[in-house]
């Protein structure tokens, strides 16, 4: 709990003050307890999802793990060029399921939100439903190039624009609520720590 307490203290010591020797040890002491953390669980990870299914016989586990080994040829100028082929099948894997989950997510997922009428028809449902309809058409129509914002199309994209605005304050309100609770929690273990308010 000590060890905690004085390094919540060291931390926030560079907003409090400036940057000092004991911001500076809590900031290397961190990022080499996550990278000491890192390993380990890579090494578990490798033994676990590769190492033994090729001791029971499973060998197609030695493909990926000759594609991560030829990785590391990249600091070698002669033979660099090795690396471009495990790297060009990690970012077209990882690009296709990124944009497979994006898709699902942002665009079919709000889609089917917005149109799916509500389970238990309460009033504030209803009102749920429709507010949910009108920011998902009116917030689209704000993002149509083609056709000038002027007329019976203007009123809409400007609604669709205050809803815009809307949820990226309600983001930005959520990221600072996050921030106060994180700073809430250390402060309420340094005054427990001093014995300022009792252990629950």
């Amino acid at each position: 709990m000590w060890t905690s307490m004085l390094l919540t203290l060291a931390t926030y010591s560079y907003v409090l003050y400036k940057d000092t020797a004991a911001f500076r040890f809590a900031e290397h002491s961190f990022m080499a307890t996550t990278f000491a953390v890192a390993v380990v669980v890579a090494y578990q990870t490798l033994v676990s999802n590769a190492f033994l299914p090729i001791a029971k016989g499973d060998f197609s586990y030695i493909i990926p793990i000759v594609l991560g080994l030829l990785l590391y040829t990249l600091p070698f100028k002669r033979v660099r060029w090795v690396s471009r082929y495990p790297l060009a099948i990690i970012v077209g894997v990882g690009t296709g399921i990124a944009i497979r989950g994006a898709v699902h997510a942002q665009m079919v997922g709000q889609v089917l939100a917005a149109i799916t009428l509500p389970k238990t028809p309460t009033p504030m449902d209803w009102f749920n439903f429709f507010f949910s309809l009108i920011a998902f058409l009116t917030s689209t129509s704000y993002f149509v190039f083609t056709k000038e914002h002027k007329g019976l199309f203007k009123i809409p994209t400007q609604i669709g624009r205050y809803m815009l605005m809307l949820a990226l304050g309600s983001y930005f309100g959520n990221t600072i609520l996050f921030r106060m609770a994180m700073l809430s929690g250390r402060v309420e273990e340094l005054l427990k720590v001093f014995g300022i308010i009792p252990w629950r």
